[in-house]
C-alpha cells in the first residue's frame, strides 16, 4: 500500500470516460467567483482517455488555471539542475551507503523481481529512487507522463489563451521528501519496492473508485499506507495541505475564475484541502460527470 504514496506523485487524475457520476472534482460555493478544485495525479494511460466533458467545462469556465507547479514557465535545465542537486546526499554517501548492507542487498533482490536494475540508482538517495523506481514500473504497465492530465489542461490552456500559475515551487514540492529523515527514507524505498509487484491491481482499484465517485475508497487506497508513516504524512500531505488551502482561500471571492488541479490525495481525507477550506467558511461541492 505504501507505494502509493509514491506513484500518486505520477498518476494522473482519474479521468476515464464514463457515465454521469461523481468526478474527483469540486466547486467551492458562496463565492462571487467561481472556484473548481480537480484532483489530478500525474500521468496516464492512453485507455483512459477521453476525458469527461466536465473538465472540459471546468476549463472552459476558468479565466485563470493554477496547477502545483506552473508547468507552462518551467525550465527543463533549471528543472534538472534542482532535481540533480537535491537528489544526492550533501555528505556525498551513496545510496548502499545510506541503506545499509542488508537493505541494499535486499532493494537489489526486490527490483530484480519486477526487472528493475537498482545499480543506476546507488548515486541517489533513498528518496529520490523510490520516485524513479515508482516511474520506471508505472512505464511497465503503460502509463505515459505525457498523457497526464495536467499536460493536456497545459496544452488547451494554451490554445484558449488561459494563465496558469503554480501552487508551489518544484524545489518546495522535492523538499517534502529530501527533508524527510533517513529512516523516513530508507522506509519509503523498502516499501516502494514492496509493493511494486501489484501497483496494476491497486492502481485499476483507484481508478474504480474515482468511477463511483467513492471518496472513502479514495482515502482508503491513496492515504492509509501514508499515515501508517506519521513523519511522511506530515511532509507530503499535511503541510501541503495546509499551503494550499491557505493560497486557495486567498482566491475566493476576487474578480477572476479558476480551475485548480491538485492531486487528488490532498482532497480527500479528514485532512483534505476540502476541509482546511471548510474551516475557513468556504465549503464545496461535487461536480457531477456528464
Amino acid at each position: 500500500m505504501f507505494f502509493k504514496s509514491a506513484a500518486v506523485l505520477f498518476i494522473a487524475a482519474w479521468l476515464a470516460a464514463g457515465s454521469a457520476s461523481a468526478l474527483p472534482l469540486w466547486e467551492i460555493t458562496g463565492t462571487r467567483n467561481h472556484v473548481l478544485l480537480l484532483g489530478s495525479i500525474h500521468t496516464l494511460r492512453p485507455s483512459d482517455y477521453p476525458l469527461d466533458p466536465a473538465i472540459t467545462a471546468a476549463l472552459d469556465a476558468a479565466d485563470i488555471v493554477y496547477m502545483e507547479l506552473d508547468m507552462d514557465d518551467m525550465d527543463p535545465a533549471t528543472s534538472s539542475a534542482t532535481v540533480a542537486e537535491l537528489a544526492r546526499d550533501p555528505r556525498g554517501r551513496q545510496l548502499p551507503e545510506l541503506l545499509g548492507s542488508t537493505a541494499w542487498r535486499s532493494a537489489v533482490e526486490q527490483g530484480q523481481k519486477i526487472g528493475l536494475d537498482l545499480a543506476p540508482l546507488a548515486p541517489f538517495e533513498p528518496w529520490y529512487a523510490a520516485v524513479v523506481i515508482t516511474q520506471l514500473r508505472l512505464d511497465q504497465l503503460g502509463f505515459d507522463p505525457s498523457r497526464g492530465v495536467e499536460n493536456q489542461i497545459v496544452v488547451d490552456a494554451k490554445k484558449a489563451g488561459k494563465e496558469i500559475r503554480g501552487l508551489e515551487t518544484l524545489e518546495g514540492q522535492l523538499k517534502a521528501l529530501d527533508g524527510l529523515s533517513p529512516a523516513a527514507q530508507r522506509t519509503f524505498l523498502l516499501l516502494t519496492l514492496e509493493e511494486a509487484a501489484t501497483i496494476g491491481d491497486e492502481v485499476d482499484d483507484m481508478i474504480a473508485a474515482w468511477k463511483a465517485g467513492d471518496v472513502p475508497a479514495l482515502d482508503r487506497e491513496m492515504l492509509d499506507s501514508v499515515r501508517e508513516q506519521p513523519e511522511v504524512y506530515r511532509s507530503l500531505i499535511l503541510r501541503r495541505n495546509e499551503a494550499f488551502s491557505q493560497a486557495i482561500a486567498a482566491l475566493a471571492n476576487d474578480s477572476k475564475d479558476y480551475l485548480i488541479v491538485i492531486g487528488t490525495l490532498h482532497l480527500v481525507g479528514p485532512d483534505s484541502v476540502l476541509n482546511m477550506l471548510a474551516k475557513d467558511g468556504l465549503k464545496t461541492r461535487p461536480v457531477k460527470g456528464h
